[in-house]
C-alpha cells in the first residue's frame, strides 16, 4: 500500500522514495514523500490480539492538533543524525477505514466493515485502554487498534465526510450538551470558519438556537447560505473589544481561548456560560504578531467572571454517546461541515499545504487512499 509520510532526508535517499514538493509550516520545511508499506502480520488467534482489529485506512484528514505534531517531527528530523529521529514519520488523527482482520473476541465488527475513530474522553472505553485520540498516525495506512477505539458508520456517510467526522462531531456534540442551552437563549460562535466551529454551528441550527457567528474572513454568498438562519458578523482581529451592537450572549463557544477569552467574557450576560476546546499557539512557532495584541489579562477576566456569575467550561473531546448521537443525527441532505477538497495520494503535499496554509478554506481537506 502506498502511503503519505514525512521523510527524514538525513537518513533516507531521495531516490529510494517518491519525494513530493516540500511544504512550509511556520517557516519550517516539511519533507513529504510516498512510501510502500506492506500489510503487517496480524495473528487472529493470538492472545495479544484478542480484542484488537487491523484497519486499512481508506481516507484521512488532519486536525489542528496535528499541526504541532507534524512540526515537531520535522524539527526533530533536522537535528543531527544521532538524535534518534526516525527515517519516516506519520500524521493524521481523523480517518475512515475497513476492518481487514480481527481478534477472536471481537464480535462488534465484521470483516470489511467501515469504521471511524472513537476518541471518547475522559472515561476509558475499556479496562486498561487509554481514553482520547485514537492515533496520530492515520497516514500510515495500516492501524492495529483496540476494538473500543472504533465505531461503525452508516452506508450513506461517504468516505470523504467520514474521514473528517469523528473529532469535530464528538467535540461539538459534547460542547452543546454541556452548556444546556435553552430555546430562548442566544449563542455566539467564535472563529466561525474553523472545523470545530462549523460542527457547532450545524448543531445549533438543527436545534433552532438564535446563533451569531464571528469571523475575521470574507464569506461568499454560497457559504453564507450554508449557515442561515445564523447571523454572520465580521470583526477586525486587532480590535481590543468587539462592537457594542453585537449584544450580549448566554453562551459563547470558542475553539481558541488564547485568542478570545477576555473579549468573550465582556460579551456575556449575567449567568452566561463560556466553553472552549482548544488554543491556537500550541507551538511557539505558531504565534503571530497579531496574537501579541490580544488582551487576555487574568485579573480582568476573573473580575468579570466573578461579578457576572459566569461559568468558564473546558471541554476535551466528548463521550461515546456524543459520537453516537453525532452519527445518528448525520443527514447527507442537510447542512454538515463541507468538504473543502479531496486529494489523491500523489497530491500529498498540496493536501498538507491546503490544510494548514490556506486561511480562506471552509471545511476539511481530505486525503483519499482508495
Amino acid at each position: 500500500m502506498k502511503v503519505l509520510a514525512l521523510i527524514n532526508t538525513n537518513l533516507v535517499l531521495e531516490e529510494d522514495v517518491t519525494m513530493l514538493p516540500d511544504v512550509s509550516i511556520a517557516g519550517t520545511p516539511i519533507h513529504c514523500g510516498l512510501i510502500e508499506l506492506e500489510r503487517p502480520s496480524f495473528n487472529e488467534d493470538a492472545s495479544e490480539n484478542e480484542h484488537f482489529v487491523l484497519v486499512k485506512v481508506d481516507a484521512f484528514s488532519c486536525n489542528y492538533r496535528d499541526k504541532a505534531i507534524i512540526l515537531k517531527a520535522a524539527l526533530k528530523m533536522q537535528e543531527d543524525v544521532n538524535s534518534q529521529a526516525p527515517p519516516f514519520d506519520y500524521f493524521g488523527s481523523d480517518f475512515v477505514g475497513r476492518i481487514v482482520a480481527k481478534g477472536y473476541s471481537v464480535d462488534e465488527f465484521e470483516i470489511g466493515q467501515r469504521v471511524i475513530p472513537n476518541c471518547a474522553y475522559p472515561d476509558p472505553p475499556f479496562p486498561g485502554v487509554a481514553p482520547g485520540a485514537v492515533t496520530n498516525e492515520a497516514s500510515k495506512g495500516w492501524l492495529r487498534l483496540h476494538k473500543s477505539k472504533l465505531i461503525k458508520i452508516p452506508e450513506h456517510m461517504n468516505n470523504a465526510v467520514a474521514a473528517g467526522f469523528s473529532i469535530g462531531s464528538q467535540t461539538s456534540t459534547s460542547m452543546v450538551r454541556r452548556v444546556n442551552l435553552k430555546q430562548n437563549e442566544r449563542a455566539l460562535v467564535l472563529s466561525g470558519r474553523s472545523n470545530t466551529s462549523m460542527f457547532i454551528i450545524n448543531n445549533l441550527i438543527s436545534k433552532g438556537i438564535d446563533t451569531t457567528i464571528l469571523t475575521t474572513s470574507e464569506w461568499t454568498p454560497e457559504e453564507q447560505a450554508l449557515i442561515r438562519p445564523a447571523k454572520l458578523h465580521k470583526v477586525d482581529r486587532n480590535m481590543q473589544k468587539w462592537e457594542e451592537d453585537l449584544g450580549e450572549f448566554d453562551v459563547v463557544f470558542d475553539p481558541y481561548f488564547d485568542l478570545h477569552l477576555e473579549k468573550a467574557v465582556n460579551q456575556m450576560k449575567v449567568g452566561g456560560r463560556y466553553i472552549t476546546c482548544g488554543y491556537k499557539n500550541q507551538h511557539p512557532a505558531f504565534s503571530e504578531n497579531e496574537d501579541e495584541k490580544t488582551p487576555n489579562h487574568l485579573k480582568n477576566i476573573m473580575l468579570k467572571v466573578m461579578l457576572n456569575n459566569l461559568s468558564l467550561i473546558g471541554n476535551c473531546i466528548g463521550t461515546w454517546g456524543d459520537l453516537e448521537k453525532g452519527i445518528s443525527d448525520y443527514n447527507e441532505n442537510e447542512f454538515i461541515v463541507p468538504i473543502d477538497r479531496s486529494y489523491s495520494i500523489e497530491e500529498g503535499s498540496a493536501f498538507v499545504d491546503r490544510t494548514y496554509n490556506t486561511r480562506g478554506r471552509l471545511g476539511k481537506a481530505i486525503m483519499l487512499y482508495d
